[in-house]
């Protein structure tokens, strides 16, 4: 099937819809459901609310409304073992002081943020999209906070008895997420220095071959067809990468280089001049890599492509739209931070810089989408029209995004998915109407850049 992927805004859309029919490059619409499972850990189900719950249901409710949490049969579970929802915030953490709050939530862990279930997260935001896209699409879950492809393949630890539930043949879709540093190489190279990561390569490409294959068996005894597997690129870690003198917003955590004895493998690209830009680059790196070899081992069987999230991360940075350094006390203006940035939520495993704020779930999720329907991200949101139906039942208007940096973050998405692109036509007709489309999407941004500005 061929899909078009002009990059425009939603005016022009019904002029190149009816162009690409003539020139009969569209596919066949998506008349039928479309099972499709997500594994992966707290990048895939999401760390906080808005976003954790979001679009969530139990693994045994009917229809297509909602998100499977297959570990989740009925609700509440994951996390309600702890009691009702714990946030903490300023005006109910003893303490005193940031610091001290910290302090008594590291000693009290009853007492720290819990994520309770069913879960969504990454997946929920991709199931709305695919409503406002209006195609039919059955979305599951299966999400381990901390969990790896290998656990999962290997069915050991906090990922036993799980298996089972990936190898199944009733998915046509399923998007693997591994650890967030899990692909990175075991070294790299700061300023001359090596320096060591908790990159574990070999178990990362471990984890992908188990599971895909797995998966794989699973169809050919079922007789179904092969399922296409995405691998959902993590974002680059802004802890990773950064120091903080910044009181408000201090790397407090275990998963710290000061709780870690001086480890710099919980910090490894600190003093790189550009460490997000060097993280995602290592991260595309790995996935890209597993990916072709996994094709170039199997012929015939899934096929593996790359969701290259953590590239729109450094897309959004470098256009202007996200902040390079949540750490700072003084930040540009109109830039959002894709990282949370809330210390006493993210205590006390890891710092703020870690996971994903709403924002940066938002910008996986359109480039999850994108990659994985072939449908522009754009047309999802709508800037100039924040009335507009498509625009009112999307994700962005209930995680609270403005609809100008929905459409910015959009923007980013399409311009990665535009990158790491191969083309699957290279005919006349095609570059023709490449070469249109992509005039037309210069003259809607600049016109949009005007109209904020003035």
């Amino acid at each position: 099937m061929v899909v078009l992927r002009s990059g425009l805004t939603r005016p022009f859309l019904p002029l190149f819809a009816a162009a690409a029919v003539f020139l009969g490059i569209v596919g066949e619409a998506q008349a039928d459901v479309i099972n499709i499972l997500f594994v992966g850990n707290s990048y895939t189900h999401g760390r906080y609310d808005p976003v954790l719950n979001y679009n969530a249901g139990p693994g045994n409710a009917a229809g297509n409304s909602t998100v499977h949490d297959l570990l989740c049969p009925s609700a509440p579970c994951t996390g309600a073992e702890k009691g009702p929802q714990v946030t903490p915030t300023a005006t109910n953490t003893p303490g005193g002081s940031l610091s001290g709050q910290l302090s008594y939530l590291q000693a009290n862990p009853n007492a720290q943020y819990n994520e309770v279930g069913p879960y969504s997260g990454v997946s929920g935001i991709f199931l709305q999209f695919t409503k406002d896209a209006a195609l039919s699409y059955n979305v599951s879950v299966i999400a381990v906070s901390s969990a790896t492809l290998t656990g999962y393949a290997n069915n050991t630890g906090n990922e036993a008895g799980i298996l089972p539930l990936i190898q199944n043949s009733k998915y046509s879709q399923v998007v693997l997420q591994d650890q967030s540093f899990q692909p990175l190489p075991t070294s790299i190279n700061v300023n001359g220095q090596t320096v060591p990561t908790r990159g574990n390569p070999t178990s990362f490409q471990s984890g992908v071959n188990k599971l895909v294959t797995g998966i794989d068996n699973a169809d050919a005894v079922a007789n179904a067809p092969y399922a296409k597997i995405t691998l959902y690129q993590t974002p680059p870690i802004a802890s990773y990468g950064f120091t903080s003198t910044n009181p408000n917003a201090p790397i407090f955590g275990s998963s710290t280089v000061a709780q870690q004895n001086g480890n710099k493998a919980y910090a490894p690209y600190v003093g790189d001049a550009n460490p997000i830009a060097a993280m995602a680059s290592d991260l595309h790196s790995a996935y890209a890599t597993e990916a072709a070899a996994f094709n170039a081992a199997n012929p015939g069987k899934s096929q593996v492509g790359v969701a290259f999230a953590g590239d729109a991360w450094a897309t959004a940075i470098n256009q202007g739209i996200a902040q390079f350094n949540p750490f700072l006390t003084t930040e540009p203006a109109g830039q959002v931070d894709l990282w949370d940035s809330d210390p006493l939520l993210a205590c006390c495993t890891v710092p703020i810089g870690y996971h994903p704020s709403q924002y940066g779930d938002f910008l996986d999720a359109l480039v999850l989408f994108g990659q994985i329907t072939g449908i522009n991200p754009e047309t999802l949101v709508a800037e100039w029209d924040p009335t507009n139906p498509l625009y009112s039942s999307s994700a962005s208007l209930a995680l609270g995004i403005d609809p100008t940096i929905a459409n910015e973050l959009a923007i980013a998405a399409e311009d990665t998915l535009l990158a790491d692109a191969v083309p699957e036509l290279s005919s006349w007709a095609m570059m023709v109407l490449g070469f249109a489309a992509l005039g037309l999407l210069s003259y809607c941004r600049k016109a949009r850049r005007v109209l904020r500005t003035t």
